[in-house]
């Protein structure tokens, strides 16, 4: 519906998004356009050809190319699955997770959500408690770490160096595209309405 009707391409793929569902008893029959895949693996080898080679791994291979998805729990799969087919070493950032400091007061809270409790969680808006990335692979960032440098919440990153306390990347997004940054870790709060109290994650504000 969104799409430029000025274009017929574009105007007959409205059409067919549209029909679809209006009868329960159709068959679906996808345009020749449309690739049909058999698996997840299927899939990203066609949208990212050559993934396991070395350089193929550009900022104009990543942003022209693209996975969608509905569900949050397909995304991490897919990013999963395509994170182990480059080349590169794996490098895997740990949190540090901690009650806030008025909830550290009362020891019954304490006890209730130890440490271990902590990091199984993963409160939509901040990053998971293990993070883990390869040099190539493409980030998003989750916070305004610093908006007249390009880095704001939904900016597109390429990591290009993992050090122990400090992520190199490039901008492949917006007035910034191209330029190099250092992300650091950075303390997240989840918000109060998704938490039955207060914690404070400790992490690299970015996701696959």
């Amino acid at each position: 519906m969104r799409l430029n009707h000025a274009n017929l391409e574009n105007a007959n793929f409205a059409k067919f998004l549209m029909e679809i569902g209006t009868n329960p008893q159709e068959i679906v029959k996808l345009p020749s356009t449309i690739h049909k895949c058999q698996d997840l693996k299927d899939i990203i080898s066609v949208v990212y050809p050559q993934l396991d080679v070395a350089m193929t791994s550009t900022a104009t291979f990543l942003t022209e190319r693209t996975i969608l998805s509905a569900r949050n729990d397909d995304v991490s799969a897919i990013n999963t699955a395509a994170l182990n087919i480059f080349p590169s070493n794996t490098h895997t950032y740990l949190a540090a997770d901690k009650m806030s400091e008025d909830d550290e007061i009362d020891r019954a809270i304490i006890n209730r959500y130890p440490n271990e409790y902590l990091n199984s969680l993963d409160p939509p808006g901040i990053p998971a408690f293990k993070v883990e990335l390869k040099v190539g692979c493409p980030i998003m960032l989750l916070r305004n770490i610093a908006p007249k440098d390009g880095l704001c919440n939904g900016t597109r990153l390429m990591v290009s160096r993992c050090n122990t306390r400090i992520i190199e990347a490039q901008i492949l997004n917006g007035e910034k595209c191209g330029n190099l940054v250092f992300i650091p870790r950075i303390s997240l709060t989840p918000s109060s309405s998704e938490m039955p109290f207060r914690m404070t994650r400790r992490q690299f504000p970015g996701h696959l």
